[in-house]
């Protein structure tokens, strides 16, 4: 639009000015005017001509100082140009360079997919491991678990491989005494005819609870030679005897004493030693003894029932309490074949002769004809603590009701 004004303002203002020439002139020309003595024919064209130069001259001049963009065209249009180049050469420059940098940015945008494309991998790779890692770390704890029960039930195990191996040793101990005793017996029965039997093989002449952890030096000078000069003394007063020797009736396995020794010094807890009876013995005669070794544990539960029998309430007094002490005398042998400390312990020591009575009452009083009376553990018993039991009654009838 600013151009079109211009173009306009150079027409009208070149109209008026040619117009205002015109008039110049004819007035020179009617005028008849002379300029450095040229005719007035001369003089009228050259005035046409400086009005023409004026006229341009002073469109340009005002066009210049009304419009920067003629300013611009006239005065500085060559260093626009060299402008216009140095841009155009910069333009092209840019452009090349954005062409790189666009062909970059695609570059880096595909390196970048590429990337979240193997980090997805990566993330889902680690959420697998991680959920691979919770569950062996679930499994170790559970296979910790099963270690810490398997190497409980081992201990176990081998506690009572450990046991069970000394019972075997003493049940083959047994064994072999017990054919000792027989073809013993079968040698020597004519020899014992007529002379009183004062031991009987498994009776027990001294017992002792033995501390673990003790010197191996020392077991036999502190523990197994006072229990055997003990068992010696029960041993003569009841008439046992060595030929050629007054003072000592014993006779006991010197492998027996050295492994008895050896048992003593590996042991962990609290046990039972006994000096027990091997066969039969009568007065006069040497008392054959062993050595029997038992690790402490519980023989016996609280409530258990050790030994049990069945009684009929018709039968005399006399006969239900012998019936009874022979019950308790069968619930002691069971805790002695167990280990336990007893030895000869008095059944009044271990039940009451009023518990006795109470029971006897009880089953003559109730009406009943049939009663099982039990022999219980008070407490759980262990081979180290006493023999501590109740009797208990059971009406028959009633249960069968």
């Amino acid at each position: 639009m600013i151009g079109y004004a211009i173009i306009a303002a150079v027409i009208v203002f070149g109209g008026i000015l040619a117009l205002l020439g015109d008039r110049v002139g004819m007035k020179v020309g009617k005028k008849k005017l002379s300029l450095f003595g040229m005719r007035p024919k001369y003089t009228s064209m050259v005035i046409t001509v400086l009005t023409g130069f004026f006229i341009a001259g002073l469109t340009l001049i005002v066009l210049s100082l009304v419009s920067d963009y003629v300013h611009t065209a006239i005065f500085r249009l060559k260093a626009i140009q060299t402008e216009l180049a140095v841009t155009t050469k910069e333009y092209s420059t840019l452009t090349e360079e954005y062409g790189k940098l666009l062909k970059d940015l695609e570059t880096v945008v595909a390196e970048r997919q590429k990337r979240e494309e193997q980090l997805a991998q990566i993330q889902e790779q680690y959420d697998l491991t991680r959920k691979k890692l919770s569950n062996a770390t679930e499994e170790l704890a559970l296979a910790q678990k099963r270690s810490q029960n398997l190497a409980q039930i081992n201990e176990n195990l081998q506690k009572q491989i450990a046991n069970l191996n000394l019972q075997e040793t003493r049940l083959n101990q047994q064994i072999q005494n017990l054919e000792s005793l027989l073809k013993s017996l079968e040698d020597r029965h004519q020899t014992i005819v007529g002379r009183p039997i004062i031991f009987y093989v498994g009776e027990i002449l001294v017992a002792e609870v033995i501390n673990p952890n003790r010197p191996s030096a020392n077991i036999f000078e502190d523990i197994i030679a006072p229990l055997l000069n003990e068992a010696n003394q029960i041993a003569l007063k009841r008439g046992a005897r060595i030929p050629g020797k007054t003072d000592y009736a014993l006779r006991i396995s010197p492998y027996r004493i050295s492994e008895v020794n050896r048992q003593i010094s590996e042991l962990k807890e609290k046990a039972v030693l006994r000096v027990t009876v091997e066969k039969n013995s009568v007065a006069g005669e040497p008392l054959t003894a062993t050595l029997e070794l038992f690790p402490n544990e519980r023989i016996f539960s609280r409530g258990e029932t050790i030994v049990a029998t069945k009684l009929l309430s018709v039968v005399s007094e006399s006969d239900l309490r012998d019936q009874i002490l022979s019950l308790l005398i069968l619930a002691i042998n069971k805790a002695i074949q167990k280990g336990i400390i007893t030895d000869g312990q008095n059944l009044r020591n271990i039940i009451s002769i009023s518990e006795i009575a109470k029971v006897i009452n009880e089953i003559k009083g109730s009406g009943g004809e049939l009663f099982q009376v039990s022999v219980v553990a008070e407490d759980n018993i262990y081979r180290v603590d006493p023999f501590q039991v109740k009797l208990t009654v059971q009406d028959l009838r009633e249960s069968d009701l």
